[in-house]
């Protein structure tokens, strides 16, 4: 066993005369916490380090920096977008206010009159022309490189990257505003807050005050109308025009473009205590989709959702996975409906748009064309042979059928998985091979769900999913299959959507309002077969008439029709009635295709306070649905406030129903304090003759509730809540189900030193009839806290996050790709020479010409369900905030100060509250625990800008589970280290650093990566720079590394003596190389995954690594970049690898 505590205490022993004579530190390290509005602040009165900035919500998540800029000379902050929150900012500064004017002599003194001879000669030199590739009068930011790599390890690789903003006038009335860069990668931000930062859009735009031409990304939304409803992302060009000649104008929109997206609606019902994630799919059920970022509409219950953390939702457009926050309890009555537009690149899909309108006195008319259509000629992700077009032109609109065998028969390769063909009980199968002289085939698995299919999921590997043959079971001449999947695949038929619609509008007088408009839809699911194109055209027509009739004493009295229809065949772009039409109709169950007919008499009654509404509805379909609704409204707001909606539904046809529900919100303000009772009310019975069928339901739901201020100030509510359901039982509506929650929210704004946001619910659902429910007595709670404060004047400042719910977890899986050498982050290790790439066979890459490949996780359709926890706390403790006294002993305390993080999250499969919410309990052992992770950090500093003599002791712990379909992978870390740095005089300074580490590793999947390393590290630094021009270090370190003898008892002692040379020309370049010795013993087995970490990459005996880098700046703004580096191992050839990158700033 080691003596670390005894080597740290010598250690601190030698240090120890340094320690008692060290100066007073100078602190430049700040954080502060503002509210912003759309203001701009001022952070400091001196200048701050921009690179050293960082900007964060007080629950820990980090503000985009989209929504803000910062001027570093001038410390301030200004938001480009009204943020409307509290954030903290942290930073660094300089000892001065470089925006301040400083001068020693008197300017007055400066003659600038050219006509007086002051010096009868003068030199006066051009000014520097650093405008490289003259954009003149352009604001301008960004740069060009090329770069090339290669070495004797490794293959030739380029890289290129461009990055340009422009923005200016390039004429007197025309501006331009650019974006442009060569990233093919489809970056999407993070859907965790309410403004996204558009990584993606790459765009020139001309305009002025009347027109816009973009070219490049852009959106398109929603024109004028009724029917004609998107959402749109395209690449390509867009105008816009408008004009304005008094009584008339006229706005007109074209566009032609190649479509980024397709819609899709996802109606998801809620399960009971789960946030979430919640799985999205694509229009045809595609499992696996990319979501294109901020085209996502949310309800809950019809009610739109805001985007954010701190919001409603947070969503993942890489997996298409919905989380909601834990403002919002989901519960099994929860109706979700998500919206949404997803990349779909079968195939090549242009887009036309155009949008007019021209308004003339009270005139307005309108004119929308849109057309989508793939390109049935140019596949993108499928390549089509004559048999499978000739497969789908048979097909028609059947566009199932359309599946095809995916065997493809290809040369042998151990990059992908391959198959041999066999024959098995008579009959023809596949299975999973890695022999060179039998592994020919490439296959495809479609999952045909359950019992549809001949072959399972088996095994996992680096490269993807294996599958396995299940013999079918044959009875009675019938074969019953017992698996999920077959190697085929489903060919995507080519598609056609166009929409045209027109209307006017007529004002008459200041009373009467008419507006007529038409449309025309035609959509084609298969344009490579004319059959069944009978019915792609459809039609549809809306009329609106509003008038207000003559007042009632104080009441404005106002009457309306609507009248809409659709025909049979009419094919939306995208939904264009209420969210919930179909649930407010009983339709949502029907599957009728006829001719739609709906139309609406209202009148509303309103004064300055109240408002009363009427209508009588109607809504019918051919002969097989006639729907008659009445809705009433009351918004009254004298004395008592009531808002009251009331509907009774009553169908007919192939479905009889009786739809009588209420919502109702009620509530009575006594100066500050308001006391609410609100209430939903449903009893829907449909009919089958005259009996009820299991659709038939009834559920009341009522809460009370205590509230007290205003969301802008301090404010909180108390509140109950009950909820009961009936369900249909012989013949009639039996109670069911009922639940119980009680909540609290409390918000603390209007305090100096303090800022709360408290919510907390907890709902207990009763199971009163198992007969009439499948689901199970289920006890939810959430809770989430965001509190920030400081004390004692500033001494102690604390930030805490706190998030308690219900979800599921996703297992998931991940393969490992091949990249160009130096772009990947992980190599592969043959550990048993069978040339078969293992999960447990790739290890992070310790050296560029290593990391050739990247680590990319696949989604599944499996989770589990978890109780989630996350927390995070920074505690800042700075004693000379309050210790003013210049006392020795108060001099030598405020020396001193720390910074504590602590970042925690859990997932587990059972709810036990003191395990889940304690930040310390984290033993990736334990089997209860499905998701971890969780870093602790603490720092002491002494001395910590002092520019003489610091110490620093740090304790990082870090654990991380994460669950795969083939088992958990657990990592933990923690140290413990000391570092000193001390300046012995201008041109001497030493830095030394002890380091005492446990590592520990366990796979499910890879016994052999599994480990458990006891490292002790020692370093030291002495640097000699006698100028800022050239500095030369020369460094020592020893570690000693022992495995646990459970894990094998590998040990290993390096010892490295290096060599460091930096030399640095002002605006010219700089040079930097280093030299390195290592000599290791190592006991044990040395082709392992452990003796991989342990020999950090490198091999036993004597080696030596070297690496040059020279950066040139040249010509104003380019900048040339020369690497180089090499190792040589005993027994092994050297390895070099090099590299050449170009830079241009513009």
């Amino acid at each position: 066993m080691r003596k670390s505590l005894l080597t740290n205490i010598f250690f601190l022993f030698l240090l120890s005369p340094v320690l008692i004579n060290a100066q007073i530190s100078t602190k430049n390290y700040r954080s502060k916490v503002f509210y912003v509005d759309s203001n701009s602040i001022t952070i400091d009165t001196i200048s701050i380090e921009k690179q050293s900035l960082s900007v964060y919500y007080q629950n820990g998540k980090q503000v985009s920096e989209n929504l803000y800029e910062i001027h570093p000379i001038s410390a301030t902050f200004k938001p480009l977008k009204p943020i409307r929150d509290t954030i903290i900012i942290s930073y660094r500064t300089f000892q001065f206010n470089f925006n301040k004017t400083l001068k020693f002599k008197d300017s007055t003194l400066i003659i600038t009159d050219s006509s007086v001879n002051f010096k009868p000669i003068r030199f006066s030199s051009l000014p520097e022309n650093r405008d490289l590739f003259g954009m003149g009068g352009l604001n301008k930011s960004g740069s060009i490189s090329r770069g090339a790599y290669f070495g004797n390890n490794q293959n030739l690789s380029l890289n290129s990257n461009l990055n340009l903003q422009v923005s200016g006038k390039i004429s007197e009335n025309i501006s331009i505003a650019a974006s442009i860069t060569d990233n093919n990668i489809p970056i999407q931000p993070q859907g965790n807050t309410q403004q996204l930062q558009d990584f993606d859009q790459v765009y020139i735009q001309l305009f002025s005050d009347s027109w816009k031409l973009t070219a490049g990304d852009f959106w398109i939304k929603k024109p004028k109308g009724y029917f004609l409803n998107y959402t749109k992302r395209g690449q390509g060009a867009t105008y816009n025009w408008k004009k304005n000649n008094g009584a008339s104008s006229i706005k007109t929109q074209f566009s032609a473009a190649i479509s980024k997206g397709k819609f899709s609606r996802n109606v998801i019902q809620g399960i009971e205590g789960n946030l979430g994630p919640y799985k999205l799919k694509g229009a045809e059920n595609e499992p696996f989709i990319i979501i294109l970022s901020g085209t996502e509409n949310v309800y809950i219950d019809g009610i739109l959702l805001v985007r954010g953390q701190e919001n409603d939702y947070t969503i993942d457009y890489n997996t298409s996975e919905i989380t909601f926050t834990t403002n919002h309890l989901i519960t099994k009555d929860k109706r979700i409906v998500v919206e949404f537009q997803y990349s779909d690149k079968n195939y090549a899909r242009s887009l036309f748009q155009n949008s007019t309108v021209f308004t003339k006195d009270k005139w307005s008319f309108f004119l929308n064309i849109y057309g989508e259509q793939d390109s049935k000629n140019q596949p993108i992700q499928q390549d089509l042979n004559s048999q499978e077009r000739s497969l789908l032109e048979t097909i028609g609109d059947e566009t199932s059928q359309a599946f095809i065998q995916s065997a493809d028969s290809v040369a042998f390769s151990n990059e992908v998985i391959l198959y041999k063909k066999i024959d098995s009980l008579g009959f023809e199968i596949f299975q999973y091979s890695s022999s060179s002289d039998s592994a020919f085939y490439q296959l495809v698995f479609s999952d045909l769900g359950s019992s549809s299919g001949d072959y399972v999921l088996s095994e996992y590997s680096a490269l993807g999913r294996i599958y396995s043959w299940v013999s079918p079971t044959i009875i009675n001449g019938d074969t019953i299959h017992n698996g999920n999947f077959s190697p085929v695949r489903l060919l995507i038929t080519p598609k056609k959507r166009q929409m045209v619609s027109s209307g006017v509008e007529r004002k008459y007088g200041n009373n009467s309002f008419a507006k007529i408009e038409v449309s025309l839809s035609n959509e084609d699911v298969n344009t490579f077969s004319t059959l069944g194109n009978n019915d792609n055209l459809g039609y549809a027509g809306k009329f609106i008439w509003k008038h207000h009739l003559k007042p009632v004493k104080n009441w404005k009295i106002n009457s309306a029709i609507d009248l809409e229809s659709l025909s049979s065949n009419y094919k939306r772009i995208e939904r264009f009635r209420a969210v919930e039409f179909e649930r407010n109709w009983n339709t949502q169950n029907l599957v009728i295709q006829g001719n739609q007919y709906a139309a609406s008499a209202g009148l509303k009654m309103e004064n300055s306070l109240n408002k009363i509404e009427y209508a009588f509805n109607s809504f019918i379909i051919d002969t097989a649905y006639i729907g008659l609704k009445n809705d009433f409204k009351l918004d009254w707001k004298e004395n008592i406030n009531a808002n009251i909606d009331l509907s009774y539904l009553t169908t007919e046809g192939i479905q009889k129903t009786a739809f009588l529900r209420h919502m109702s919100t009620i509530y009575k303000s006594f100066n500050k304090l308001k006391i609410g009772f609100q209430d939903i009310h449903e009893h829907n019975l449909f009919y089958q003759q005259d009996s009820l069928t299991s659709l038939s339901y009834q559920f009341y739901d009522w809460k009370i509730y205590l509230q007290q201020g205003d969301s802008s100030k301090n404010n909180f509510q108390l509140y109950y809540q009950e909820r009961y359901d009936w369900f249909n039982s012989n013949n009639s509506l039996v109670k069911s189900t009922s639940a119980k929650s009680p909540g609290l929210s409390y918000s603390l704004k209007n305090h100096s030193n303090q800022q709360l946001k408290l919510s907390l619910a907890y709902r207990m659902l009763s199971i009163l009839d198992t007969s009439l429910t499948n689901i199970a007595p289920e006890n939810s709670l959430i809770n989430r806290i965001d509190y920030q404060f400081k004390a004692l004047k500033g001494m102690v400042h604390s930030t805490t996050y706190y998030e308690l719910g219900s979800g599921l977890e996703l297992q998931r899986e991940f393969i490992f790709l091949e990249v160009p050498a130096g772009q990947g982050m992980y190599t592969w290790v043959d550990y048993n020479n069978d040339n078969i790439k293992d999960l447990g066979e790739f290890e992070i890459a310790q050296f560029q010409d290593q990391a050739t490949y990247i680590r990319v996780f696949t989604p599944s359709n499996t989770y589990t369900k978890v109780y989630s926890y996350q927390m995070s706390e920074v505690l800042n403790l700075n004693p000379r905030y309050l210790l003013k006294s210049k006392s020795r002993i108060i001099s030598f305390i405020n020396r001193f100060n720390t910074q504590t993080t602590v970042r925690s999250e859990k997932k587990t499969s059972t709810f036990d509250l003191s395990e889940l919410v304690n930040p310390f309990k984290n033993n990736v052992g334990d089997t209860l625990l499905q998701s971890l992770s969780n870093s602790i950090r603490n720092s002491v500093f002494f001395n910590r800008s002092n520019p003489k003599f610091g110490l620093e002791y740090t304790f990082q712990q870090f654990n991380n589970k994460l669950l795969l379909l083939n088992g958990f992978d657990s990592r933990e870390r923690s140290s413990n280290e000391w570092k000193l740095r001390w300046n012995i005089n201008k041109a001497i300074s030493l830095t030394a650093n002890s380091e005492s580490t446990t590592k520990y590793n366990s796979s499910d999947y890879a016994p052999s990566r599994n480990y458990q390393l006891e490292i002790q590290k020692y370093q030291a630094k002495i640097a000699y720079q006698p100028s800022t021009k050239f500095r030369l270090s020369i460094i020592g370190s020893y570690s000693d590394k022992e495995n646990e003898i459970i894990y094998g008892g590998e040990e290993a002692y390096l010892s490295n003596l290096g060599l460091e040379i930096r030399y640095n020309q002002l605006k010219k370049g700089s040079f930097t190389g280093n030299l390195n010795f290592i000599h290791i013993n190592y006991i044990g087995e040395n082709n392992t995954s452990v003796a991989f970490e342990m020999l950090e990459a490198l091999q036993p005996g004597n080696n030596s690594t070297w690496t040059i880098s020279y950066q040139r700046t040249m010509a104003n703004n380019l900048q040339l970049t020369l690497n180089y580096n090499g190792r040589k191992s005993k027994d092994v050839s050297a390895i070099h690898a090099g590299g050449v990158q170009l830079r241009a700033f513009f």
